[in-house]
């Protein structure tokens, strides 16, 4: 028999279709913890149900409980009739999950078993302790969403074991309303992540007023406390606030924030019909479909909606010019800012940023503090967003606004010659405070003058001196280092510290910037006790940047040819065998770029007699895998092939398939390529590997399998530049001119050190 269930999960899905196959994979994957899944699909329309089969088929969780309701009876109903079956002692009831920590969620249950008081686990909030504390949170934006909650069953009495079945959305906070002062157990350290595709909702007039009725209903608040809730719930506006003048239209947007997304095109969709230019349904309508990643629609509308406007804008134009005048363009400088927080960003990176921004804000005291955002040429609205933070002067913004993607390291020099602060902090956009390290820093780095850059730990980095978990609980205040991951780099800006651009893109900037400043005898460090949230790889990876990319390889060459470092020793290497020394060239050679001092110790150790014996030797899986590698890098083609014949009846680790495909389709070989494609097991699979099928089928003129193939993959990755590289290349073919060079034209924006306008000129095309 299946184990009895600790935590029951409840997930009610309304025409979530976009969201529910990351929240069920993230539920599935979870290891150590014995859950229950109860899930009601309430009366979608939106084929959700073709979703959940098919993870459901997929993952085959014994306790898995599915219903299904031909028509909605709401969220509050649905929650109800899982309390009634489940079996748990715990109860979690998220909408939407993109992430979980396990090891928190884990801890926060342990908590809640061993408590003999608490009620419940709250993540990143507090609960009020009085009514005054109460009317202040109704009266605020922010509330805690149904998932920030774990509740234990076994502490609440029969009779408030249910959800107000009344309400939208925020049961959980009104449950806790109802329950009066309890004890929750308070968690800083979230245990998951909704969905970026969910929009936490504001809580509306409806809503706020039901729990101002709850709070009444409160045998405590009594006199005095009673008079101000009444009049609290007096003073409440009765017309909640609206996006826009129209009912369909606030619908849409009540159905966006819920991630019900094909409901919310139902409604905008209504209003075009009778009203075809009606410019916020036609906004909405492009936020929406780029929320679904389906861009080609989003842009053909975008360029509707620039069409229709381009008379307007030459009546513009013939306008006498007006000078702009230095508060409407440059906000003023604040004599008294000591910390510039320098940000660059590009594709599509708003949700990263407005989210990194919002915990700033939150968590940072920020009366000394500048925003510098560096804007390589993002695809989406990243350059309204930017806009409105100039327009209420949020931190003294200033924007710099690139036409294609400098890299990193440009963008960073470009702000780092605008600030005026004594110290930078350089940071990504997909950082998240949980506390004021920005201050935390400068003043570590104020008590420290001879340290030049200084950097916090993290949960994901590629430095493992700043990984969270390898950190010590005695650690000093500060750790000496030899480089810093840039997630989070705090500059002292008198050092003169310039960030080399030859590093393009991304990669080694910023150890080669802690290197320059040690030259210059300053120190680095790491603070060891200062801690940040790093949403590991959100732009690098859109890109299909990783430290397998060939950007990273070429970096790796070009740092260590810059710094002199060291490929091995030869003393160390001579202590081995010859075999066993031309295995160990493998470990050390770069891939890609490989090393003359390597390739010359290679050519010495590879004699006749060596390739004889290699080609005779019977070797061991590893070791084979480890030739083969090692003669592809050194362009020895025909005692690879030879060996390359003996991995048919082994499995090939997966980055050595990556390594063969790119080898060969480098040389147009396809069928290698497609035949060690074809050997990656589905777990090994990846946007990387559906590229190269991709392209494979550009570059036999494939198209009518391309096509399609193009539409899917720009669903799910639109920032990568390779596909509309590919996109451009489908359009030449066609002879659809215009659209190659535009297609060109994206891929460029993005990363104009792969793709060029040179590169457009070789397809015989004018700019």
């Amino acid at each position: 028999m299946p184990k009895k269930p600790l935590l029951t999960v409840s997930v009610v899905v309304q025409n979530h279709r976009d969201v529910i196959e990351s929240t069920l994979t993230s539920l599935y994957e979870i290891e150590g913890i014995p859950f229950e899944l109860f899930l009601i699909d309430d009366g979608s329309n939106d084929n959700s149900d073709e979703v959940i089969q098919s993870v459901l088929d997929y993952y085959q969780h014994e306790q898995t409980f599915y219903f299904t309701h031909e028509k909605p009876i709401g969220l509050g109903n649905s929650l109800n009739e899982i309390l009634s079956q489940r079996n748990g002692r715990l109860f979690w009831a998220p909408l939407t999950i993109s992430d979980i920590d396990i090891e928190q969620l884990s801890l926060r249950l342990e908590q809640l078993t061993e408590s003999t008081n608490s009620v419940l686990a709250l993540q990143n909030h507090e609960l009020p302790t009085g009514y005054k504390e109460w009317i202040n949170l109704l009266q605020q934006k922010n509330w805690p969403q149904n998932g920030s909650f774990i509740w234990d069953l076994s502490a609440l009495s029969t009779g408030n074991r249910f959800f107000n079945p009344y309400l939208k959305e925020f049961h959980g906070l009104e449950l806790a309303a109802r329950l009066g002062d309890i004890s929750s157990i308070k968690s800083t350290k979230s245990w998951f992540a909704p969905s970026s595709l969910f929009e936490a909702p504001e809580p509306d007039f409806n809503i706020r007023q039901e729990l101002l009725l709850t709070l009444l209903r409160r045998a405590d608040y009594g006199g005095q406390m009673r008079e101000t809730i009444l009049k609290t719930l007096q003073n409440l506006s009765v017309k909640s606030k609206k996006s826009y003048d129209n009912d369909l239209l606030n619908e849409a947007v009540q159905m966006k924030q819920e991630g019900r997304f094909n409901s919310a095109l139902e409604r905008i969709e209504e209003v075009l019909e009778n009203n075809p230019s009606h410019s916020g349904a036609r906004n909405l309508k492009i936020k929406i479909l780029e929320k679904k990643r389906r861009y080609v629609e989003a842009s053909e509308l975008k360029h509707q909606i620039s069409k229709s406007q381009k008379q307007k804008e030459k009546e513009e134009k013939e306008k006498p010019k007006q000078q702009p005048t230095t508060e409407t363009t440059q906000p003023s400088e604040p004599e008294d800012v000591t910390t510039s927080l320098i940000i660059p960003t590009t594709t599509y990176g708003k949700p990263a940023l407005e989210h990194c921004l919002l915990s700033v804000s939150e968590h940072c005291d920020t009366s000394q503090l500048e925003l510098i955002v560096i804007d390589n040429a993002s695809l989406d609205n990243t350059h309204d967003y930017l806009d409105e933070l100039k327009e209420r002067n949020f931190l003294n913004c200033r924007v710099i606004t690139n036409t294609k993607n400098a890299g990193f390291a440009a963008s960073v020099n470009q702000a780092m010659e605008k600030v005026n602060g004594e110290y930078a902090c350089i940071i990504h956009n997909d950082i998240e405070f949980v506390d004021d390290a920005i201050t935390q820093l400068r003043d570590l780095m104020e008590s420290q003058p001879e340290y030049a850059i200084i950097g916090p730990t993290t949960n994901k980095t590629l430095n493992p001196d700043q990984a969270s978990q390898n950190i010590q609980e005695d650690s000093s205040d500060i750790i000496r280092a030899e480089y810093l991951d840039s997630f989070c780099m705090m500059l002292r800006t008198d050092a003169n510290l310039e960030m080399d651009e030859t590093f393009q893109l991304a990669f080694f900037e910023d150890i080669d910037l802690c290197f320059q400043a040690r030259s210059k005898d300053f120190k680095v460090g790491i603070a060891p006790h200062i801690q940040v949230k790093h949403h590991f790889g959100t732009t690098t990876f859109s890109l299909d940047l990783d430290t397998e990319s060939e950007q990273y390889w070429q970096n790796v060459s070009y740092f260590n040819e810059k710094w002199n470092i060291e490929v091995f020793s030869e003393d160390e290497l001579k202590s081995l065998s010859t075999f066993d020394q031309l295995l160990a060239l493998d470990d050390l050679v770069n891939p890609l770029f490989p090393e003359p001092k390597v390739q010359q110790q290679f050519e010495q150790l590879f004699t006749d007699e060596l390739k004889t014996e290699i080609l005779k030797t019977q070797h061991d899986e590893e070791t084979l895998c480890k030739l083969v590698h090692l003669f592809m890098v050194m362009e020895e083609r025909e005692i690879m092939r030879h060996l390359e014949d003996k991995l048919n009846n082994i499995d090939i680790p997966a980055s050595l398939i990556y390594q063969l495909v790119r080898f060969y389709f480098n040389r147009n070989i396809y069928s290698r390529c497609k035949h060690y494609l074809n050997q990656l097991k589905p777990q090994n699979e990846s946007l990387r590997a559906d590229l190269y099928r991709l392209a494979i089928l550009v570059e036999n003129k494939d198209l009518d399998e391309a096509i399609p193939m193009l539409k899917e993959l720009m669903g799910h990755a639109p920032a990568n530049p390779m596909l509309y590289k590919l996109a451009g290349d489908i359009h030449k073919f066609s002879g659809n001119k215009e659209e190659a060079i535009s297609f060109y034209d994206l891929a460029e924006q993005i990363n104009p050190f792969e793709f060029t306008n040179e590169e457009k000129d070789a397809f015989g095309f004018k700019l």
